[in-house]
């Protein structure tokens, strides 16, 4: 991570003697420990077939697992996610970084299921609360005039996605204590992250409110006269995140089950094709209108899905990487141009609020398809269940296509 430049006679507040980022310097930060954040969520992804074969645990245990760290987002999300709003971005990142590290440790020296369970729905909780915080943060300081708060998001989170799941999954497959070492050297980056807030400059005007105020829940919403236009957009978020939810928690299992031996590097590999590639695509199509990029993203992402399903069905595994680069490829245009039009809805005083609402959507569409998939699997394998999801995936971006023509 590198570190933000300081400006050590520019603080935000007056009174304030202690050193500080400049505005640049924070913008940039804060999408880097976004990044962060979301290495840690995928991080897991390639240790659970270890752990499945350590503790024996089925297919769907797995997708709760996966779950638990959803509901924790939005328990998050639902009742923090706009605090930093009203109590200031500061103090709620710290308090986010320090549940993360505990959380991280947890799932570090699990001895059993029950402790992956734990860790992932404190490591959720400490995720929605920073989620909310850095993206009010990245909107708070990007250039003036400019949307590039909305694509360092969209960038933060796939690239943090495809580096977690696969420098995991390198650990994993050939460097020692293959469920400990990944989290270990996250807590150190986390470790680092915490100085670094503490300089951040604090854009929240009336942040130091009283205790009790400051935790009475803060819930997200959408600002007033502009919930149709949000619940419409909000299919983009639904047809992207379905897709994050299914490749994060079965997408390992099913490369996997496609090359022989089954390494556990492929496992992360899988992950790493749809949001390694969606962050590469985000950024290069950067400069797109939302609407623009969504109507593309939808037949980018149909046409994916199904070499998905086709290759799953006639085995091949370089069909299933090449389908998940263009689902990835689908994946970064659909986050973008949906986040990108979903922003643009907030005012200032509730830019967290409105990006938490984007979350709970984005997180409830990844836990619900994926828990109902990880059942299917059970009972009818991860053929079947693969097919099955790449055909609602596809119904859902169709869905987001037809929107951006209803809102005009």
């Amino acid at each position: 991570m590198t570190t933000p430049e300081l400006a050590l006679d520019r603080p935000l507040r007056a009174g304030t003697a202690r050193p500080e980022m400049t505005r640049r310097g924070a913008f940039w930060f804060a999408g880097a420990l976004l990044a962060l954040f979301l290495m840690a969520s995928t991080a897991p992804s390639p240790m659970y077939a270890i752990y499945q074969q350590r503790w024996g645990f089925s297919a769907t245990v797995l997708t709760e697992v996966f779950s638990a760290y959803m509901v924790g987002i939005l328990a998050a999300l639902l009742l923090v996610g706009a605090l930093s709003d009203r109590v200031g971005r500061r103090p709620v990142l710290l308090a986010a970084l320090g549940l993360e590290i505990v959380a991280v440790l947890l799932l570090a020296f699990a001895p059993g299921v029950g402790w992956l369970f734990a860790g992932r729905a404190l490591q959720g909780i400490a995720t929605g609360a920073a989620t909310g915080a850095i993206s009010g943060s990245l909107l708070d300081f990007q250039p003036p005039g400019t949307s590039r708060g909305a694509t360092l998001n969209g960038v933060s989170a796939g690239a943090g996605m495809a580096l977690g799941s696969g420098l995991a999954g390198a650990l994993v497959q050939f460097a020692p204590a293959p469920t400990v070492l990944a989290y270990l050297l996250l807590v150190a980056g986390f470790a680092v992250a915490v100085p670094l807030v503490w300089l951040m400059p604090e854009p929240v005007r009336g942040s130091r409110l009283p205790l009790r105020v400051a935790l009475r829940p803060q819930r997200p919403g959408v600002p007033a006269g502009r919930g149709r236009a949000f619940a419409l957009l909000a299919t983009t978020m639904l047809a992207a995140w379905t897709v994050g939810g299914m490749f994060m928690s079965l997408g390992p299992s099913v490369a996997k089950s496609l090359v022989d031996g089954s390494p556990y590097l492929v496992g992360g590999l899988s992950v790493v094709a749809v949001a390694g590639v969606g962050a590469v695509a985000l950024l290069l199509l950067s400069g797109w209108l939302g609407q623009r990029a969504v109507r593309v993203a939808a037949p980018v992402l149909i046409a994916g899905l199904a070499v998905v399903a086709g290759s799953v069905l006639g085995g091949s595994a370089v069909g299933f990487f090449a389908g998940s680069a263009v689902v990835g490829a689908g994946w970064g245009m659909m986050f973008m141009g949906g986040f990108r039009l979903l922003t643009g809805l907030a005012d200032p005083e509730n830019r967290a609020a409105t990006s938490s609402m984007i979350y709970i959507v984005a997180y409830l569409s990844a836990t619900v398809p994926s828990m109902l998939l990880g059942i299917l699997t059970t009972y009818a394998g991860l053929t079947t269940t693969t097919v099955v999801f790449a055909a609602v995936a596809a119904l859902f971006a169709a869905v987001a296509w037809l929107s951006t023509y209803a809102r005009h």
